[in-house]
């Protein structure tokens, strides 16, 4: 009797899913946001090109995050929520089909995440991912597993959690606290879908030493999608001249190429003068600015008063950063004539 009272707890306590307890989402986003980066990619004149996100898989610095997020990057800055800042070295790791990568920082006594196993995910269930959306550290949504999908020879993880620009990168945990994939924004089949692409892929990813600026570009295959990084473009862009030739206003126009409505579009504005960056400014045009909730399928122009004084004879050029996908208003754009 004995013996099998024994036997029978044993088994219990290698049950699966009782080895870790499960965690709410404060104790999710409380214990490890501070293993969560904000990755800032920078052009050869280090200004602004993209912002994303990353996480600390060692206790040196090393961070996972998407190689689109450096893609086309002179070097990058990386920024935790406490505000420690440092910069990111050298890419030891990368696949660019999965979208892949791991590189070393100059930050150190890092408090690395813990990985899952990708391979036990399963539809419905709740997951939690930290981002950095629209600049906003630590950011944190909620959702499930909708779908495990294939294309080609790769594995994607459809989650309902909403994955903007900026949150590319970033981890997306189990209920356990364990990394089970790594946020990456998708278009796929002409729908804004999200994505995690996943964390057992990052044990395959081939070694090597490239900087930051040797990226190789994304080689999507067929029917894989794109990166939604064109999602949000800007178009029309028009200047506008006092009467002493200076530029006065930048009058452009957005258009959302997406199927859902997109709001907080942070735009960076560089100012030119014979090719050299001579200033530059930025702007979050979010809800105060014309209800700017940007329908899909439609465009929205701006007039933005820029700070740059006595700016003429030169050149504007308009990168748009972030903006955060708003699945929230159930709108189509034939709405707007029912208001």
């Amino acid at each position: 009797m004995c013996k099998k009272l024994l036997l029978t707890i044993f088994t219990i306590g290698l049950l699966p899913g009782q080895a870790f307890a499960e965690l709410t989402v404060s104790q999710i986003a409380q214990e490890f946001s501070a293993s969560v980066v904000t990755i800032v990619a920078l052009d050869e004149n280090d200004q602004p090109l993209s912002v994303g996100s990353g996480f600390f898989i060692d206790t040196e610095g090393t961070i996972a995050s998407n190689h689109h997020v450096l893609e086309g990057s002179a070097r990058a800055i990386v920024k935790t929520v406490d505000g420690q800042k440092g910069e990111i070295l050298e890419i030891i790791k990368d696949n660019p089909a999965l979208d892949l990568l791991v590189a070393t920082t100059t930050l150190r006594n890092t408090t690395p995440l813990r990985f899952g196993d990708s391979d036990t995910v399963t539809v419905g269930e709740d997951i939690v991912a930290i981002g950095n959306p629209a600049g906003l550290e630590g950011t944190v949504s909620r959702g499930i597993v909708s779908g495990i999908r294939k294309a080609e020879d790769m594995q994607m993880i459809q989650i309902t959690a909403p994955i903007s620009p900026g949150s590319s990168g970033g981890p997306v945990f189990n209920m356990n606290g364990r990394v089970i994939g790594v946020a990456t924004a998708y278009i796929t089949g002409g729908q804004n879908l999200n994505f995690a692409m996943p964390v057992n892929y990052l044990k395959t990813l081939t070694p090597t030493r490239i900087k930051v600026y040797s990226l190789p570009k994304v080689q999507l295959k067929p029917g894989t999608g794109k990166i939604d990084k064109q999602l949000v473009r800007v178009f029309d862009i028009d200047l506008d001249y006092d009467i002493y030739r200076s530029i006065e206003e930048i009058i452009f126009s957005i258009k959302n190429t997406g199927n859902y409505a997109v709001k907080n579009i942070r735009i960076f504005f560089l100012y030119k003068k014979r090719g050299e960056v001579i200033d530059y400014s930025s702007k979050v045009f979010a809800r105060g600015d014309y209800d700017q909730i940007l329908l899909p399928k439609l465009a929205r122009q701006f007039t933005y008063r820029h700070p740059i004084k006595k700016f003429s004879r030169g050149t504007v050029e308009i990168r748009i950063l972030d903006y955060k996908i708003d699945r929230s208003v159930d709108t189509s754009p034939a709405d707007i004539f029912f208001k």
